[in-house]
């Protein structure tokens, strides 16, 4: 269906109702997040009644943002029993990254908006923008608020935004910061936010004992020659033992990925007893690991994917090794 006439049912939707659920994917990053406060900022400016959730830990680089202590953890924390939302969800390729009780979620909507960039999304919603081509799901938030609501943009939406955008384009330094990224960028910059204290904020905060974790990191980085693969693990007895939340771990795949010596990189993080998210990066534009995490049920971009793995932290990486002499 037509974007435009993709937009105009989300607005009629939103226009037409009252009460709305905003979910975001687990272990959320700064499109997540930021796209979530960006849409909660604006049912509040229409008087709207609504619930921001998010199944997981509010990363410290992003407790900056407005309404961060207002995320609820999951649905049992909202009244349900006498309304049905409408619910929107941001930035997930699919049900299950929500960490959702999905058929409570179904049963107490009216409808479900899914709003996305992930090339993998399985367009679980009754209404599905998908936007595989844009930077972050905040850039899509941003056609349609400049198209329908663009009179109730305000400086808590541009930063929103602003953040989504930031970080999903790794600092404007992804293949996928367009010219029409720096466009948005520019309006977004002229509702007074400061791009060096959101730099700041994310970037320049980390607690010390993050550079211990760092060393873990760094001092178990192996490199696989034949198959220009780079990578390193961080385990949950780490986290533990330095008295660090798991969100610490963010940007270290984008360190180990600034090696010359390979194309593509890999992080694993340890969530769960033999469990383990696998983050992938790719350095080369013709390399797409979204192949790879799509064969172990994940996915993601071409340059940016995901997905998680049971067993010993061995078989898995030895599981990575062959997945990528086979496909890429």
């Amino acid at each position: 269906m037509d974007l435009n006439k993709l937009f105009e049912r989300v607005s009629s939707t939103i226009y037409k109702n009252k009460d709305f659920l905003i979910a975001t994917h687990t272990f959320p990053d700064g499109d997540a997040l930021g796209s979530l406060v960006a849409v909660y900022e604006l049912m509040r400016s229409l008087k709207k009644n609504a619930f921001m959730i998010c199944n997981s830990e509010i990363p410290y680089h992003y407790k900056f943002l407005p309404y961060n202590d207002k995320i609820k953890r999951n649905l049992d924390c909202i009244d349900l029993s006498n309304k049905r939302y409408i619910s929107i969800c941001l930035d997930s390729a699919d049900e299950s990254r929500l960490n959702l009780d999905f058929k409570k979620l179904r049963e107490n909507s009216k409808k479900i908006i899914n709003i996305d960039h992930h090339f993998s999304n399985t367009n679980f919603g009754d209404i599905n923008i998908v936007g595989k081509e844009k930077s972050a799901t905040a850039e899509i938030i941003y056609k349609l608020l400049i198209r329908d609501f663009e009179k109730f943009l305000n400086h808590n939406i541009a930063l929103g935004l602003y953040v989504g955008i930031l970080t999903d384009t790794g600092k404007f330094q992804y293949f996928n910061t367009s010219p029409e990224v720096h466009k948005i960028v520019s309006h977004l910059l002229e509702y007074d936010i400061k791009p060096y204290r959101i730099f700041s904020n994310i970037y320049e905060r980390e607690p010390f004992n993050r550079f211990k974790l760092l060393q873990l990191v760094l001092k178990r980085v192996k490199l696989m020659e034949s198959e220009k693969l780079v990578y390193s693990y961080v385990l949950q007895k780490d986290f533990s033992k330095l008295n660090l939340p798991p969100s610490s771990h963010d940007g270290m795949i984008e360190l180990i990925r600034s090696t010359e010596d390979a194309k593509i990189s890999a992080f694993l993080r340890q969530v769960g007893n033999k469990k383990f998210k696998v983050s992938l990066r790719s350095s080369d534009n013709s390399i797409n690991v979204a192949t790879v995490a799509g064969a172990f049920g994940g996915g993601g971009h071409r340059m940016a994917s995901a997905y998680t793995a049971n067993g010993a932290l061995k078989k898995i990486i030895s599981d990575l090794i062959n997945s990528i002499k086979n496909k890429i």
